[in-house]
């Protein structure tokens, strides 16, 4: 059993660990918001950038949901909303490694991320990949997100 010192401190760690991911998972959506219209950036650049591991931005951007999204194929049938994102956070511009598409995913105008990259001059090869990758991308710098990522 725990005795109400241990169980206020686990508490507690549960609260600090709560803000953290929180504080984190904002800076990822501020991020995300910078990027400008026609560049793109990577889940790596931004993991590496913030100081944080791959997989929670994957994470994060996997269970992003537009107030309409759909399964893919299955316009009928809406996606289960985790985290609802303002149509205005420009998602699609977030790459997997090296200019990759993510999975298809529909948008809240039911347009795919490749879709929406194209809408804005961004050139899809017929693999799936940005075609001009170098010239698009966008370096993350604090002065270019306004976030200063937190050194551990």
């Amino acid at each position: 059993m725990y005795d109400t010192a241990e169980i206020h401190t686990i508490f507690q760690d549960a609260c600090a660990l709560k803000a953290e991911y929180t504080r984190i998972n904002e800076h990822i959506v501020r991020v995300v918001c910078v990027v400008p219209h026609g560049c793109i950036t990577t889940v790596e650049a931004i993991s590496h950038f913030l100081r944080v591991p791959a997989h929670h931005v994957t994470y994060l951007l996997a269970r992003r949901s537009d107030a309409n999204d759909t399964l893919p194929g299955r316009p009928d049938q809406v996606t289960p909303s985790r985290l609802s994102w303002p149509p205005s956070v420009p998602w699609h511009r977030v790459l997997a490694h090296r200019g990759a598409i993510g999975r298809p995913f529909l948008d809240a105008n039911g347009r795919t991320q490749a879709q929406n990259l194209m809408a804005e001059g961004v050139a899809v090869d017929v693999r799936g990949r940005i075609a001009d990758f170098d010239t698009r991308f966008f370096a993350l710098t604090p002065a270019s997100t306004g976030v200063t990522p937190k050194v551990r």
